[in-house]
């Protein structure tokens, strides 16, 4: 029988603000916490920024397949042992279409991530690795358990 994920959802506040949603993460990953993302290339400045810290895995096309020229996107991840860059992804949810924390070294998995299956959420879910993904417009995040 295939176990089933308990999944919690924290609702955030409209104007939630760095520190608060820092100690959100920080009450569910108490050590480190790993970003895993496809930032697609026109995200210069994110990609700059994190050029030191964002470990890329893969490049591929990038999921928006209507869009001229082609874009692509990084596949990658940040361990964020200080949790200084949660914010600043969270705030970014609505452009990095494919986002997610976790407190599992699971980067072994992201070399399954290519054009044809570009959904990183279901590594996770069929590994059952514990996760929190955005929900829509931010508004909570999912807690998924294993």
């Amino acid at each position: 029988m295939e176990s089933v994920p308990k999944i919690r959802e924290i609702w955030l506040d409209e104007e939630i603000n760095d520190q608060e949603f820092v100690g959100i993460i920080n009450s569910i990953y108490k050590q480190e916490c790993y970003i895993y993302a496809i930032i697609p290339e026109w995200e210069e400045e994110l990609l700059a920024e994190l050029s030191n810290d964002f470990v890329v895995i893969n490049k591929i096309p990038f999921p928006l397949t209507r869009i001229f020229p082609r874009t692509m996107g990084y596949v990658g991840y940040i361990k964020d042992s200080n949790k200084q860059f949660v914010f600043e992804f969270y705030l970014l949810h609505s452009t990095i279409d494919f986002l997610v924390f976790s407190d599992t070294n699971a980067s072994q998995y992201l070399n399954n991530i290519n054009k044809k299956n570009i959904d990183i959420y279901k590594i996770f879910e069929s590994n059952k690795i514990p996760h929190i993904t955005i929900g829509p417009d931010g508004q909570w995040l999912n807690v998924f358990h294993y």
